[in-house]
């Protein structure tokens, strides 16, 4: 009887528990839906500014900025692996320090009151609880600076990956690029208007009415309209 009863409680507990539960859910979604949203846009404008290129020529939709957004958290965790196993010894001497410095903290330190806490101890009782209420009270303000610059540092973080990831692409992408139509990792492109090439290069980034390549004859990237434009593809050498 009494199993039947601790079971029925544990999952009455459950179900009140699950709403909360889906609505935390629910905000994390919201929150990580905008954060790869604004990474995948910062990333694509950042891209396109690396090459010199208005991005408001090549609009994207919602769920090639999410997916975009996805790739860059990915990139940029892997540099920030990378960066910490290169940089272990430093990992390895932090933990050293913290270790002793909460070793310090936990050590017992004498218990027999200070003459301030002596003086504070004499006073009246309402002397006490105002001391308490101001000394609580400035701690709440002091802290106010310190909780803003850390929800400013909390939504610069989203942006700043963006940024960093756009450029890094952008950059490896053109270490490739300049190598010229024949290098065997990205298909060159031939583009033609009335059967007249009009540039030789590598698709940066395409919209309905535009499409921005890097020229492999002038080494510099450009926009041409799509208008009765005509593209031949040449296949990489991999």
């Amino acid at each position: 009887m009494t199993q039947e009863k601790t079971s029925d409680s544990s999952k009455e507990r459950l179900a009140l528990q699950w709403p909360a539960m889906l609505r935390v859910l629910t905000v994390f979604v919201a929150i990580g839906t905008v954060a790869l949203h604004l990474i995948g846009d910062v990333r694509h404008r950042q891209y396109l500014h690396y090459w010199g290129i208005d991005a408001g020529l090549f609009p994207k939709t919602t769920d090639w900025i999410l997916i975009n957004g996805y790739y860059g958290i990915v990139d940029r965790f892997a540099v920030i692996l990378t960066a910490i196993f290169g940089n272990i010894h430093w990992l390895l001497v932090a933990t050293v320090v913290i270790g002793v410095y909460v070793f310090v903290l936990q050590t017992p330190v004498s218990k027999t009151p200070g003459k301030l806490t002596n003086w504070v101890l004499r006073r009246a009782e309402w002397q006490q609880r105002l001391a308490r209420y101001i000394v609580l009270t400035a701690m709440a303000v002091a802290m106010m600076p310190l909780t803003l610059i850390l929800l400013t540092a909390l939504m610069v973080i989203p942006a700043a990956l963006g940024e960093s990831g756009g450029e890094a692409a952008a950059a490896s992408q053109k270490a490739e690029l300049i190598k010229g139509c024949w290098q065997p990792r990205t298909p060159c492109v031939e583009i033609k208007k009335d059967g007249v090439t009009v540039a030789n290069g590598f698709v940066i980034d395409t919209s309905a009415s535009y499409i921005a390549i890097f020229d492999t004859e002038i080494q510099r990237s450009r926009v041409i309209p799509l208008e009765k434009m005509e593209f031949v593809s040449h296949p990489s050498l991999k």
